[in-house]
């Protein structure tokens, strides 16, 4: 009997929310539809929007027929957070780098939610598993990582950001056995950032439910919208560049007085400053068909982060077939729209502006776009191919590393 796949990630469960979170559920379910051994391991804490408190039941569950074990969870280290190393680390050794590694990364380890109960599970399991860690900045991954050794593999959901260029994270990158990317971008800022051989990290990708059929038309009625739509979802902070979209809106609006309407979705509160109020919907968190509706009756969806590995919103939009205008400083979500042909991409305000003209003047350009977008979801974010690759990484099949298409979008400078 092969060994068990076993995804480590720090929360799990149906009121968990978390994009890495949610890649984690849907991928453990694709791996059980394909009949591979697979089971979850995770605290009993909620998400990185919850206080770090038991919210589930510890011990054994079943989520979308895939067993699941909850540990206790070991909360962040009071401040001023001084550098921990777990139980089980101790019994084997802690890296031989370790007490040379720049005291606020350790100090960052310490900070974040762990559970020593799931790292001492690692340690008396290890030679009948394989783990699979996800994402990368949380202790449950750096120690697992350390306690796994040659069973350890990596599903970072990477960005371009300041922590990835840390000793202790850049230590990990080259001490676990494969790296899986979720898209060409995030892999080739692996190979770069940490100088890893070619064969080490290779482009598993991500899926999405590709199920979910929105209705954009009874979506405005219900909310009695009038003219253009736009459109994000997701954290609504400063790590997904929302305040400067809100900052892009207000100039455009301020210059164009074209009449529009931004609908936001996603689960932390916001406050909207009081000139945007007429001309943003805040839903919150909604529930499924609600956030499709509004992907479906927007004109135009908006992706102004640069922290991205894959960004399932976008998926989401293109499924529901909105055209993207996405930030070009972000490789991953430029590049999805270049391989797609489903959207523009922005380069500042400017940019922002010509763009949104553009899409919002051409209703043929818009939806020519966001066809393209959803045939290319439909073509490339199988969640059956995506678990397929995931095996093959796991158990050192041939599997594709994936490189990046030519481009079929516009770059709006």
């Amino acid at each position: 009997m092969p060994d068990i796949i076993t995804i480590v990630v720090p929360w799990f469960g149906p009121d968990t929310a978390g994009g890495a979170e949610t890649q984690a559920r849907q991928l453990a379910a694709a791996l059980h539809a394909l009949g591979a051994p697979v089971e979850v391991w995770s605290t009993n804490g909620r998400d990185s929007f919850s206080p770090p408190v038991p919210h589930y039941r510890t011990g054994a569950d079943v989520v979308d027929g895939v067993p699941v074990r909850r540990f206790p969870i070991t909360p962040p280290r009071p401040a001023p957070h001084e550098p921990y190393v777990p139980p089980a680390v101790q019994r084997i050794g802690q890296p031989a780098d370790w007490n040379s590694f720049p005291d606020h990364e350790r100090r960052l380890l310490a900070s974040l939610v762990s559970s020593d109960a799931l790292l001492d599970a690692i340690t008396a399991e290890r030679d009948k598993r394989r783990f699979l860690f996800i994402p990368y900045p949380f202790p449950t991954t750096f120690w697992g990582t350390v306690l796994a050794g040659e069973r350890g593999y990596l599903i970072p959901c990477l960005h371009d950001e300041p922590y990835a260029r840390y000793t202790t994270y850049r230590w990990m990158f080259r001490h676990t056995r494969r790296v899986l990317a979720n898209s060409p971008a995030e892999r080739a800022l692996a190979l770069r950032l940490y100088n890893l051989p070619p064969d080490r990290v290779v482009t598993a990708g991500e899926g999405i439910d590709l199920t979910p059929r929105g209705d954009g038309a009874a979506f405005r009625r219900r909310h009695g919208l009038r003219g253009a739509v736009l459109r994000y979802a997701g954290r609504r902070d400063a790590s997904k560049n929302f305040p400067m979209l809100l900052m892009y809106l207000r100039e455009y609006w301020a210059r164009r007085g074209t009449p529009l309407t931004l609908v936001l979705t996603g689960r932390d509160p916001v406050e909207i400053p009081a000139p945007l109020r007429p001309i943003v919907l805040d839903l919150g968190d909604v529930d499924i068909q609600e956030r499709h509706d509004a992907y479906a009756a927007a004109d135009v969806f908006i992706q102004p982060s640069t922290y991205e590995s894959f960004s399932i919103v976008l998926m989401e939009s293109w499924l529901q077939g909105a055209p993207a205008l996405v930030n070009a400083h972000c490789d991953v979500t430029r590049e999805a729209v270049e391989a797609s042909g489903g959207g523009l991409s922005f380069d500042g305000f400017a940019g922002f502006a010509a763009a949104l003209d553009l899409l919002l003047e051409n209703r043929a350009l818009r939806r020519a776009l966001g066809a393209r977008g959803r045939a290319w979801v439909l073509e490339n974010c199988r969640w059956d191919d995506v678990a397929r690759r995931t095996v093959a990484a796991i158990f050192e099949h041939e599997v594709p590393t994936s490189t990046t298409p030519p481009s079929r979008t516009l770059h709006i400078p």
